[in-house]
């Protein structure tokens, strides 16, 4: 995903151009995060690795524009968009992932595979090829002078947006019944089914959140850069980067490894467009080689 700029922004010299690359570096950071995190809870708690998260993530971009374009708020499609990659996700467990939850990963690495083709052929009958672009609200599009650059007022506002999904996504984690059965299902699933709680519905909920972050992210992301349905694909790339750094099933490290990549990838497209993702691609390897389960030494490997 590449954060396009718009206008005139990048003013006043060296801090502008630092304020600038910095601001967007952490809006970049931040839906690399909210993707990852949808990942990471599916592959926490359910050992799969969903190889369609990318689609979905698009699918929640065309779905906000969808809405949009109908004339419906653009806050309003925030909370329906994702409603709607939800039901998707419901859909995809209860039909594919379900029957085949006791077979090796493989199996549902596979599907999902396949699952990826088909939603991104799925886009591309519905929406087409031609790129399209979400309308935000008038008091949306303007700019914000900060520090000596004129910065958009929308993305300032995505940064707000994602620490509010992540703020509640970690109350919900932490303070709810559900949230810590969830928890502890990714560590101690037996100790959770011998107190009588049905896994099944651990599975398919911790599946469904999974994919409601996608669409959440694919949504705030729209007004961002181009929908187009190439974009599932790119951001796939980008979050299993994110979750291999940050190491697979730890929330923790998904966090300090979007920030990295965030900076790392809005650096290297400012002064080296065309290696931007080489660059990435040798930071992950060099992490990797030190490091195999994560910056924080918490990644589960099955």
């Amino acid at each position: 995903m590449q954060i396009h700029r718009t206008g005139k922004h990048i003013m006043g010299g060296t801090l502008g151009i630092i304020v600038d690359i910095s601001l967007n570096s952490l809006v970049l950071s931040g839906v690399f995060l909210i993707v990852a995190i949808g990942l990471n809870i599916i592959y926490g708690l359910s050992r799969i690795m969903n190889m369609g998260h990318g689609a979905l993530y698009a699918v929640g971009a065309y779905t906000g524009y969808t809405l949009v374009a109908t004339g419906l708020n653009y806050f309003a499609a925030l909370i329906i968009a994702p409603i709607v990659v939800g039901a998707v996700g419901l859909l995809i467990e209860r039909t594919i992932i379900a029957p085949m939850r006791k077979r090796s990963m493989v199996y549902t690495l596979i599907l999902t595979y396949g699952l990826m083709f088909f939603l991104d052929g799925m886009i591309k009958y519905v929406w087409g090829n031609k790129p399209c672009f979400i309308d935000l609200p008038a008091f949306l599009k303007g700019t914000i002078p900060i520090l000596g650059t004129q910065y958009p007022i929308f993305r300032l506002a995505t940064l707000f947006f994602i620490a509010a999904i992540m703020g509640g996504l970690m109350l919900f984690l932490n303070k709810t019944k559900v949230g810590i059965i969830l928890r502890a299902s990714s560590t101690i699933p037996e100790m959770v089914s011998c107190l009588g709680i049905n896994m099944n519905y651990v599975h398919m909920g911790a599946f469904v959140l999974g994919c409601i972050m996608a669409g959440v992210a694919g949504i705030i992301a729209g007004p961002l850069t181009t929908i187009d349905p190439l974009m599932g694909g790119e951001m796939l790339i980008s979050s299993f980067v994110v979750i291999v750094i940050g190491g697979l099933g730890s929330l923790r490290g998904a966090v300090i490894a979007a920030i990295l990549i965030g900076f790392v990838q809005t650096l290297a497209e400012f002064f080296i467009t065309d290696l931007a993702m080489v660059i990435v691609y040798i930071l992950m390897a060099v992490i990797l080689a030190f490091m195999p389960r994560g910056l924080l030494g918490e990644g589960k490997f099955e």
